[in-house]
Order: C-alpha cells, then sequence, then structure tokens
C-alpha cells in the first residue's frame, strides 16, 4: 500500500544532503585555512593544550637567544683568559732571565718594569672582562640567565682572579728576587727566590683554574642549547599535530563529501520522482 509517507524519503534525503554539505563546507575551509579548528567548538580541549604548549615553545625560543648571549659572553671570556696565561707564560721567561747573575742593575730595573706592567694587565683584564657592563670574572656579582619556562637557569661567571702577594703589584717581593740595586733580598741568599717560584706557581694554577671553569662554562651552555633545541622541535611538532590540518586525511574528506553530495543529489531527485508519482496516482 502506498502512503503519502512515502514521501518522507524525500526529507531523509534532503537532510543527509545539507549535513553532507555543511561537512564539505569544513573540510574545504580546513584546507584553505591549514587549521583544523575553523569555529569556536571544534576541538577546544585540543586548542587549549596546544595553545599552552606554543606559549611554552614561545618561551623556550627567548630562552634560547638568551643562551645564544650567555655563549658570546663566555667565548669573549674565554679569549680574556688566553691572554692571562699569555701574560703569566712571559712572567715566568721573566723570572727566569732574572736568574742570570750576569745582569746589570739596568737589566734587573727593566726586567721588573715588564713584569709590574704585566701584573697589572693580567689584573684589568680580569675586571674588564665585562659583557654590556656585567662583570666576568667577579667575586660577588653574579650573571644569571633564564632559559624560558622550564628551561631553568644558569649562573654566567667565574670566580675572581687572586695574585699571590709575592707577585703582586705593591707586594713583599720583587719578581727576581732581588731589589732594584741588584741585591738578594731571600733571607739564604739564593739568587733563585723559592717563594716567588711557589708564587708565580700559583698564579699560574689560578689561571688555569679560571680557564677550565670558563671552559666548563661554555659546554654547560651548549648543552643546554642544544636540549632547548630539541625541546623546542618536539613542542613545535605537538602543537602542529593539534593545531594544523592533515591535507591528506581532510582532502579524503572533502573527496567522499563531494562524491556523497553528487549522490545525494541523485536521490533527491529520485525522492521527488517518487512524490510525483503519487501525485500522478491522486489525479488520476
Amino acid at each position: 500500500m502506498t502512503s503519502i509517507n512515502a514521501g518522507g524519503a524525500f526529507y531523509r534525503v534532503q537532510n543527509s544532503l545539507n549535513q553532507n554539505s555543511e561537512s564539505v563546507s569544513k573540510s574545504m575551509q580546513r584546507l584553505a585555512s591549514g587549521q583544523q579548528n575553523i569555529a569556536p567548538g571544534d576541538r577546544t580541549a585540543s586548542s587549549a593544550v596546544a595553545w599552552g604548549m606554543k606559549a611554552e615553545a614561545a618561551s623556550l625560543k627567548i630562552g634560547m637567544q638568551n643562551g645564544t648571549e650567555a655563549l658570546q659572553a663566555v667565548e669573549m671570556l674565554n679569549n680574556d683568559i688566553q691572554a692571562m696565561n699569555d701574560i703569566v707564560v712571559r712572567l715566568e721567561e721573566l723570572y727566569a732571565l732574572s736568574t742570570n747573575s750576569f745582569n746589570t742593575t739596568e737589566d734587573n730595573v727593566a726586567i721588573e718594569n715588564e713584569a709590574t706592567k704585566l701584573l697589572s694587565e693580567i689584573s684589568r683584564i680580569a675586571t674588564d672582562a665585562k659583557w654590556k657592563g656585567n662583570a666576568m670574572v667577579s667575586g660577588s656579582t653574579i650573571n644569571t640567565i633564564g632559559f624560558g619556562r622550564n628551561g631553568g637557569t644558569l649562573s654566567v661567571y667565574v670566580a675572581d682572579l687572586a695574585i699571590p702577594d709575592s707577585v703582586a703589584v705593591g707586594g713583599t717581593n720583587t719578581l727576581t728576587g732581588k731589589d732594584i740595586a741588584g741585591t738578594n733580598t731571600s733571607a739564604n741568599d739564593d739568587p733563585i727566590a723559592s717563594e716567588m717560584v711557589s708564587a708565580l706557581s700559583k698564579l699560574k694554577q689560578n689561571v688555569d683554574t679560571m680557564s677550565i671553569n670558563a671552559g666548563a662554562l661554555y659546554n654547560e651552555v651548549t648543552n643546554v642549547l642544544s636540549h632547548l633545541g630539541s625541546l623546542n622541535a618536539g613542542y613545535a611538532l605537538d602543537v602542529s599535530s593539534k593545531m594544523d590540518v592533515d591535507f591528506a586525511g581532510e582532502t579524503t574528506e572533502l573527496a567522499k563529501g563531494q562524491i556523497l553530495a553528487q549522490a545525494g543529489t541523485a536521490m533527491l531527485a529520485q525522492a521527488n520522482a517518487q512524490g510525483q508519482g503519487m501525485l500522478a496516482l491522486i489525479q488520476s
């Protein structure tokens, strides 16, 4: 028995067409925008997580910029320490030169003058080792940089250089172990002052310690930057998976929707034809 409810097929097909049209429209918008979430109600939880990670990734990028600046500062510091090492080597040469008993008073004066200037210079280098006005060699001031949210912090400095009194400018002993007149100042009249040998050795040790610490600091900053680079790449990938459209998958959905739209249109025509048949039956 044929009833007028047969016309319900028309409305069901029309409803399916409307739903499919909306799905096709969303696929087209996603492909056009490159974003998964094109409406306020789309995947809101995923969006919230993605935006949180995007904010953290942005923080890490600034942290990497901070780390790069710290790396440049430490490189400068290492260059300064190399200059200090060169001075220590020259001081050792001057001391060895001073042990020659054939030296005249003028010779000793020249040796002492050069040594005094070198000691002043090594102190100046340590004091002026600054980055943007911030001391890199310090006994009190500590430079701290942050690497962004969850990136941690790092103190960027080395301890102040200690110059033994025996070789310090204005210290109790001269570099040569003699006064300017060439008279031995050591108690046992030894032309090679053992105290000076010990002081020069200590100075070298102190500079070596600075060099080792600065090198370790450079490696530490480099390692942190490497870690942050990997972390940032992982965050970017995770954010992309939650926010960026899957072009392959969305293109498949679009093609599916277009096929369904064509099929639905054909079915709508058939449903309409069915209704026309019922109308013809009534008219007859």
